[in-house]
């Protein structure tokens, strides 16, 4: 397609880091979110930036965020007016004639969950590289001398205004939030010369505002469901209406991809076990998900399918249907660990919050997570829901939050002691520190910094990454350069960083004896866990429910497209609440002499719901 040379119309770009496909992993992005661009320079990562071009120039692989957008104004202005570009392609189609960039952001700031550990662990000035492939676009010379309007928006766009740097990187308008049911409107206003809002919060918007891109899309993601509803009060998307993008929409998009030279396919979830269920929410549907990878796996092209997000407790409902996805998924993985069981070692990686090991701290922040069973036997369902996982070669990435609020010594011993249970399993950590995200019931918290960590908050975080380093495949002077590396760091500016709380739990990950540690830990982790796993036990709605029973309550139900509110979902839990016991028990159903202040926080929370 001949585009104008003075500039088209409408421009949509994304950093390089979010159109990459690398190794066809969607983790490997995790990286860019956060390693310190200061000591990563760009010539170390820029080769493995791979691209690819359509004959116009315009890019072949870009974010579902900015292909929705694509899609959208195409509809309205036709696809000569609508050019979608890598960064160092825009003076190519910027001009005098362009009248907005759209640009997609995921982490244009670096104020994420994972930023906050891995990247200002080396101190706070430090940046992700992530954020700074985000500042080469805002100040690219083709958007500074041409001035067209810059509208951003995407899952990190909130960033941008609460770090107030939206001046700084002269972006006009900043949308937060779904972007569906505003971007028609705000590129509208921007055509016809009007005064765009600094930033707006978008609305949910509605199922008939749904939009299935025709383009390519990085890791080829499709959009499998949206909400969630387990109610998370650190997460935004538990406060969305929950849909599960029918099979057919969801199988146009994966030809879009295939069609333009795509051999991945990644449908995205807060949950796919929550894939096409009727009530209630959290017993998986088994034959809608069954029915949903299958026709992916079976189309032609696709050659890797991995898994989204997901929870642990239906792994707990229902271990034949975890056995069942393994039989579709294992062939199609590009993952590969000398661990596992499958002829060629490929192994699945879905990425599950388990943020605590603290049942206490679980009832006051994500309640919904253990349904259907109870809060109480939270570590026993992770324990149990783990062994499942390996004995089926997937091999999860555990995501835990240090310093969630009303978090106690108490809570992190126990969730040390999770980790400790787990030592013997094969599992991937990404700790890290909480940080208030817009848009969730906990946006009003405080942000932990990293130099505000104790030594048992160093002491979890520096365990779960020598278990993720010991278990993942690593040349043996690899670990010898990390053990020396890890030892110089901490006294060349660690130490100053850090204060003297992370000299020990530093030393754990360096190598050093658990019999020198032992002195100044709380965790010795030479000793095998010996505590046995216990049946988790059902929330009072299901007790007279056997297990089998209650996994056959979707089982064979009519596909459910559009789910409910969370609103709808607190009532139908049922007025007997599980969680309002917990105030005053711990993880073994033993009374913790949990405080009166404890007990009304358990409560509130609880009545938010």
């Amino acid at each position: 397609m001949a585009y104008d040379p003075q500039g088209v119309k409408f421009v949509l770009t994304a950093p390089d880091t979010e159109s990459t496909e690398q190794a066809f992993s969607p983790w490997k992005q995790m990286i860019y979110a956060s390693a310190p661009a200061r000591f990563v320079p760009r010539f170390m990562y820029k080769n493995n930036l791979a691209k690819e071009w359509y004959p116009d120039g315009t890019a072949k692989v870009m974010p579902y965020g900015v292909r929705v957008t694509e899609e959208i104004l195409i509809r309205e202005y036709g696809a000569d007016n609508v050019a979608v570009c890598y960064p160092d392609d825009l003076d190519k189609f910027v001009g005098p004639k362009t009248v907005a960039v759209g640009v997609g952001a995921h982490n244009p700031i670096g104020t994420a969950f994972s930023t906050g550990v891995y990247s200002n662990i080396f101190g706070s000035t430090a940046r992700p590289v992530n954020s700074a492939e985000s500042e080469r676009i805002y100040f690219h010379p083709a958007i500074r001398r041409h001035r067209p309007k810059v509208i951003v928006g995407g899952a990190g766009s909130w960033q941008i205004v609460k770090t107030g740097n939206q001046d700084r990187l002269g972006v006009d308008c900043v949308i937060i939030g779904r972007a569906e049911s505003v971007t028609l409107e705000l590129f509208q206003k921007a055509e016809a010369g009007e005064e765009l809002p600094k930033s707006i919060e978008a609305p949910e918007p509605s199922p008939d505002q749904l939009v299935t891109p025709h383009r390519r899309s990085t890791y080829g993601v499709v959009e499998m469901t949206r909400g969630c509803g387990r109610q998370c009060a650190f997460c935004s998307p538990t406060l969305e209406t929950r849909i599960s993008v029918p099979p057919e929409e969801v199988l146009e998009g994966v030809r879009a991809n295939t069609r333009n030279g795509g051999k991945i396919i990644f449908p995205v979830s807060e949950d796919v076990f929550i894939y096409g269920a009727a009530a209630p929410f959290y017993v998986p549907n088994p034959h809608a998900i069954v029915n949903f990878y299958e026709s992916i796996a079976r189309e032609p092209g696709v050659e890797y399918l991995p898994l989204s997000h997901a929870t642990i407790a239906p792994a707990v409902v229902n271990p034949h249907l975890i056995k069942e996805m393994s039989g579709i998924l294992l062939d199609k993985s590009a993952l590969r660990n000398r661990n596992s069981s499958h002829k060629d070692k490929k192994f699945l990686a879905p990425l599950i919050g388990i943020e605590t090991g603290s049942p206490r701290l679980g009832a006051l922040t994500m309640s919904g997570k253990s349904l259907p069973f109870d809060i109480r036997d939270w570590q026993e369902i992770v324990v149990e829901g783990t062994n499942i996982l390996n004995e089926n070669n997937w091999f999860p990435v555990y995501t835990f939050i240090i310093g969630l609020p009303n978090e106690t010594e108490e809570d992190l011993k126990q969730t040390l002691d999770l980790l400790h249970r787990l030592k013997n399993n094969k599992v991937l950590y990404v700790p890290s520190i909480f940080t208030p995200l817009e848009d969730t019931r906990m946006q009003d918290g405080k942000a932990l910094k990293s130099k505000e960590l104790t030594q048992l908050q160093w002491e979890f975080m520096m365990t779960a990454w020598k278990q993720s380093r010991d278990f993942g495949e690593m040349r043996d002077r690899s670990r010898a350069y990390f053990k020396i590396g890890t030892k110089l760091f901490y006294y060349l500016r660690g130490k100053h960083v850090h204060g003297t709380v992370f000299k020990w739990p530093a030393m754990r990950f360096a190598g050093v004896s658990e019999e020198k540690l032992s002195q100044h830990l709380y965790l010795n982790w030479d000793k095998e866990p010996t505590q046995p796993v216990q049946q988790p036990r059902l929330i009072p709605k299901h007790r007279k429910q056997t297990l089998e029973e209650l996994r056959q309550v979707n089982d064979f139900q009519p596909f459910n497209v559009y789910g409910t509110s969370r609103d709808a979902d607190a009532d139908r839990t049922g007025a007997d609440n599980p969680f309002k016991i917990l105030s005053s028990y711990g993880s073994n159903g033993q009374s913790n002499g949990c405080s009166t202040k404890a007990t009304e926080k358990v409560e509130e929370a609880v009545a938010g719901d």
